[in-house]
């Protein structure tokens, strides 16, 4: 090796380190890319060297050496040209670009090399001047390369810093205008980011908060619980916080644009009006249900008194029964729209009463006090209850209500002469309590709404059959405050299977929670 050769190569090394140094100091361009050209003129001993830089909203120039307003003026015509090559490209004749013409009398030669970015929208290239024609050498070829590898990186680096910014300047704009309280954390639970809403709602000190631990900045429990669940985080939590105000938590990751998990995200829904106006609602169902049961109990009994104080014709006896048959019905349906307003899960003012309840006994008195209304069909009810089926700790009045529907259901919608039959049993570790009838059957397409609100099968079979729509609905909040689900399987034609599901698990065991206990 040369010395000259040799003094290059140390010139490289010292610049590469020089270079790499800024670079992971963390400079920006406008310290690091003057940095490079300034190695470059020293090692190409070029005239003059430039790298011009494109984006969106501006054009920046870099410039080492000589520089003059001629030397400006070509900048953008060498960066056109440029971009058009794949390669570094050397020009000797200038008459071929009537923009490089004031060239002439100071440059003898340019090379231009385009640089690839890692965003389009930049466009970036270097351009050599120099005042007699010269051949690099290999050695000083590769400087150029290398120092050009490092400006790429540099610029890179640089738009993909500003590119976040401006996307954390907009994600705090975001922020700033939520009126939901929201605390972003990274992975070991500091605090990164508070909005005005989290700092007025736990009254912090913004520039206190950042970067102190979760527990230090909001010294509660529940919260601090589950945030620290991360996905695994509950999603029926309330949270009530010093100024009365109720809000329902909700955690979810902070990932980065490759998916690595960065953070955790905190929000605070305020529900405190949804509460209100759903303890509103329970009130006023309960009001509403004490005003309607008193008249209808007192017309029962004037309507039962009638046949105490004379006899009645057989056409009297036929409206009296109408009366108190319509009777019936309006008590069932206070009864059925105070269960379902008191079950719905987004009014969710329910407290399911747990007791030692047995299953059996359920479907017995079921059963009992359907037999009337199943004779009257010529319907053949029967049940069957597996040995297996355990004492369980479930809310009995509520249970009952829902097999009540199943059963009424059953009875209604199948034709005189039919069956119904009520079976209980153990399968994969859950309680099934199943009503099956040879009835009408329902179509997969009528199924998917069935266990909905106000859901009512329209088929002509079913023309004069009462209902509100809202006995399924029932059946499916009362499994699911007990953890469970409710689940039809029905052909047209051939009848349906009903089933309530409640999992062997937890507070439906004896002994695995408290009997007569509320509970949400």
């Amino acid at each position: 090796m040369g010395l000259q050769q040799k003094s290059n190569t140390n010139q490289l090394s010292s610049a590469m380190l020089e270079v790499t140094q800024a670079m992971a100091a963390n400079l920006s361009i406008d310290e690091v890319l003057p940095l490079i050209l300034n190695h470059l003129i020293e090692i190409t001993e070029a005239t003059l060297i430039r790298l011009v830089l494109t984006r969106p909203t501006e054009t920046i120039t870099f410039a080492a050496g000589l520089t003059n307003e001629h030397i400006a003026q070509a900048d953008l015509a060498i960066l056109d040209y440029g971009l058009q090559q794949n390669n570094a490209v050397h020009i000797k004749d200038f008459s071929q670009f009537e923009s490089l013409n004031s060239l002439t009398q100071q440059l003898k030669l340019i090379t231009i090399i385009p640089l690839t970015l890692h965003h389009p929208e930049q466009k970036a290239i270097i351009w050599l001047g120099f005042s007699q024609e010269v051949s690099l050498s290999d050695d000083k070829i590769t400087a150029l390369n290398v120092l050009s590898l490092q400006a790429i990186i540099a610029i890179n680096q640089d738009y993909s810093q500003l590119l976040a910014e401006i996307q954390r300047e907009h994600h705090l704009a975001l922020l700033a205008n939520d009126v939901e309280p929201i605390v972003i954390v990274d992975k070991r639970y500091h605090i990164q980011v508070l909005n005005p809403a989290a700092i007025s709602l736990f009254n912090l000190d913004h520039d206190n908060a950042l970067g102190k631990h979760f527990d230090q900045v909001i010294p509660d429990e529940q919260l601090s619980k589950m945030i620290k669940a991360g996905y695994d985080a509950p999603h029926d939590v309330e949270f009530t916080a010093n100024n009365g105000m109720t809000f329902s938590p909700h955690v979810s990751p902070v990932l980065s644009s490759d998916g690595d998990l960065r953070g955790w995200l905190l929000v605070l829904r305020d529900v405190t009006r949804f509460k209100n106006l759903s303890e509103n609602m329970s009130n006023f169902l309960h009001t509403v249900s004490h005003d309607i049961r008193s008249p209808m109990t007192a017309a029962k009994g004037y309507v039962d008194m009638l046949r105490m104080i004379g006899d009645v014709n057989e056409r009297q006896e036929q409206f009296i029964n109408k009366i108190l048959a319509s009777i019936n019905d309006m008590t069932n349906l206070v009864e059925k729209v105070l269960d379902a307003g008191r079950l719905d899960p987004e009014m969710d003012v329910y407290e399911i009463r747990r007791e030692t309840t047995d299953p059996s006994a359920i479907i017995q008195k079921v059963v009992s006090t359907l037999s009337n209304a199943a004779e009257q069909k010529k319907i053949a009810l029967t049940y069957e209850v597996s040995p297996q089926v355990p004492i369980m700790n479930i809310d009995e009045l509520m249970t009952e209500r829902a097999l009540m529907n199943l059963v009424e259901n059953a009875i209604k919608y199948t034709p005189e002469g039919g069956k119904v039959h009520v079976a209980a049993r153990i399968e994969d570790d859950m309680l099934v309590m199943s009503v099956s009838d040879n009835g009408y059957g329902i179509s997969p397409e009528d199924q998917k709404r069935l266990f909905e609100r106000g859901e009512r099968v329209r088929r002509k079979e079913h023309k004069g059959i009462r209902g509100s729509g809202l006995g399924l609905f029932i059946v499916r909040n009362v499994a699911r405050k007990h953890g469970g689900f409710a689940s039809v399987e029905s052909e047209v034609g051939r009848g349906s299977t009903f089933s309530i599901s409640i999992p062997l698990v937890g507070e439906n065991l004896v002994g695995g929670g408290h009997s007569s206990t509320s509970s949400r």
